[in-house]
């Protein structure tokens, strides 16, 4: 886990970004026990359980944030990507898995 990308810095221009992990329907391929790990620009920054959120503060310019799990026999290569762009405006995504095991994230704020 990278610590430096969830601590502020006063040297150049950041932006907050905070990924939630919803809490999950019970009956999803990882049943709500994997932990979802979070990746920005390759880089693991945080594993969430349910209801737990992790706040990074990148360098402004585009960026890459993905969620995946811990579990690595129920993973089957699912996982979501987004392609994000810190403005230094604050930014808020939740992300959670479906009934199938799909990943999903969006932008809330």
């Amino acid at each position: 886990m990278d610590n430096q990308i969830v601590t502020p810095s006063s040297s150049g221009q950041q932006t907050k970004v905070t990924i939630t992990r919803q809490k999950q329907f019970i009956g999803s391929m990882s049943g709500g026990i994997c932990r979802f790990v979070i990746t920005v620009d390759n880089t693991e920054v945080a594993l969430l359980r349910q209801n737990q959120f992790v706040t990074t503060y990148l360098k402004n310019g585009p960026h890459k944030l993905r969620v995946s799990n811990d579990c690595s026999v129920l993973t089957m290569g699912m996982r979501k990507t987004l392609d994000i762009t810190a403005d230094g405006t604050d930014q808020e995504y939740v992300a959670e898995v479906g009934f199938w095991g799909q990943y999903r994230m969006w932008r809330t704020k």
